[in-house]
């Protein structure tokens, strides 16, 4: 290679990696919808976190952070300023546990505890809500502690889960053998409310909240197999305090509002209600990107959504602290880190300052994603090998017939068919809708079509310059030189994002 098609090909990818970094600069202060800001971190040390709990006081928050043997309390002002008040052992993790700055509620060896007070054994599960403690025993009763006050019932089947609803306390039941729930109000006995067979595989959790006066909306987040294949939904039913009701579920749909497109794989679904409105986050796949956090509003069985979150990263879990902000955890490696998004103007002006932090990020994240191309390289050998056939064959039939300009038309023959064959192969054999949402500097089909016919005019314009000429002695040089220069400027544009 002499010396002006070398510094010709160097000062090319150098820009080519110069324009894809400004890129992921942009990518990486862009805001994930233009109501929302990027997340912000809550000052806490990452653990592997498999969930949290907020609870609401008057001037903040308590944010209780669990893995599998303790759980971290925080105390938050509104603004999300956190510090750690407490540290507690975990001795059950498939329990409910309740902490406020002062004291903890959990189950130990089936035991309930109030700090170091043992309050009843052969416990099951509790559940917490201002002054009023709620739980069950291995023998279906329920007891209702309210400001020193108990009461106790009997129910017929197994408790599956219990709601504390303002002044309503709502007993969910679920058969030892089958999918039917009922649904019991509590007062001065238990009343059934009505009953709800499960078509599902696995019911993950069900839901509900008062939506106005004594009328609630259950949401019932099932699983459904159907030919070996699982599929998330989310299931609404709206009831009130009447016994004995007839309900039907219904599916809920999911869209995102910028383009009306399907979210799938909804999960870790929320319900926060407030002003009238029945907001919903979760977590969910768009266009292939999974686990970014979303939040709607509900209504008619449909929810339009906007993203909290932008694809690349994982995040579980999201729990709506008010209508302003939304927390949820990040993943990182193995650990989990708390973070929020809010759609406070002041902090969505914050998000879009680029940082000091952000040029790393940024480096890091296109350093990471050029690993996806060392797969494209291998994927495009498949059309390498066939271009160089057809190049091949196509100056021996040339050469045989004498043509004139042999090889400048082969030249241009095995240009135009490694463009042709990249289209074919990256179409018939990927998910181009997934890379072109991927790519930041396109949105079409058609851009990604541009793109490679860039690709393929930029790995013969250094030969060009250099007035390299398609004749015998430089055929063969100029064929591989072009191939290659092609696969380094696919392997900058395309590959960090198609895989």
């Amino acid at each position: 290679m002499n010396k002006k098609l070398f510094a010709m090909t160097s000062i090319i990818l150098l820009a080519l990696i110069a324009i894809v970094y400004w890129f992921t600069l942009k990518e990486e202060t862009r805001l994930p919808s233009d109501n929302w800001s990027r997340t912000f971190s809550v000052e806490t040390p990452a653990n592997n976190y498999s969930n949290f709990q907020v609870l609401n006081e008057e001037n903040g928050y308590v944010i209780t952070l669990r893995n599998f043997k303790e759980q971290a309390i925080l105390s938050c002002d509104l603004d999300l300023s956190c510090k750690e008040s407490r540290n507690l052992a975990l001795s059950s993790s498939s329990t409910n546990v309740w902490s406020n700055e002062a004291e903890s509620y959990f189950i130990k060896n089936y035991m309930l505890m109030h700090d170091d007070t043992e309050i009843a054994q052969d416990v099951q599960n509790f559940v917490k809500s201002g002054d009023v403690l709620v739980y069950w025993t291995k023998d279906r009763q329920l007891t209702v502690l309210d400001n020193g006050q108990e009461k106790s019932f009997d129910v017929a089947e197994p408790i599956y889960d219990v709601k504390i609803i303002g002044d309503h306390i709502l007993a969910i039941t679920k058969e030892s053998q089958g999918d039917r729930f009922a649904v019991y109000h509590l007062a001065n006995e238990p009343v059934q409310l009505f009953q709800l067979t499960s078509t599902a595989s696995l019911v993950s959790s069900i839901q509900m909240i008062e939506q106005s006066p004594a009328e609630f909306l259950l949401l019932m987040d099932t699983t459904m197999v159907s030919g070996g294949a699982k599929t998330k939904v989310i299931q609404q039913a709206s009831f009130d305090l009447s016994p004995n009701q007839a309900i039907q579920l219904s599916k809920l749909s999911f869209h995102h509002e910028q383009d009306g497109r399907t979210l799938d794989d909804i999960t870790h679904a929320t319900l926060f209600q407030q002003d009238g409105q029945t907001l919903i986050a979760f977590t969910a796949t768009r266009a292939g990107n999974k686990n970014q956090v979303f939040l709607g509003k509900l209504a008619g069985g449909k929810v339009l959504a906007t993203s909290l979150t932008k694809a690349g990263t994982r995040y579980e879990r999201p729990v709506i602290l008010n209508k302003d902000e939304v927390a949820f955890l990040e993943m990182n490696g193995s650990q989990r880190e708390l973070v929020y998004a809010s759609s406070e103007p002041s902090k969505i002006e914050e998000s879009k300052q680029i940082a000091k932090e952000d040029y790393k990020q940024a480096a890091y994240t296109q350093f990471s994603k050029s690993f996806n191309g060392l797969m494209l390289v291998l994927f495009g050998f498949a059309w390498i090998i066939l271009a160089f056939a057809i190049s091949y064959i196509s100056t021996a039939v040339l050469n045989r017939f004498r043509f004139e300009r042999t090889y400048t038309l082969g030249f241009i023959i095995h240009v135009v068919s490694l463009l042709i064959l990249q289209i074919f192969f990256l179409y018939r054999f990927t998910k181009v809708e997934t890379t072109i949402a991927n790519i930041p500097f396109i949105t079409e089909s058609w851009h990604f079509v541009v793109l490679l016919i860039a690709g393929s005019l930029l790995s013969t314009v250094p030969l060009l310059l250099a007035r390299y000429k398609p004749e015998e002695d430089d055929y063969t040089y100029m064929v591989i030189y072009a191939t290659f220069m092609n696969l380094a400027v696919l392997f900058f544009l395309v590959g960090p994002y198609i895989f």
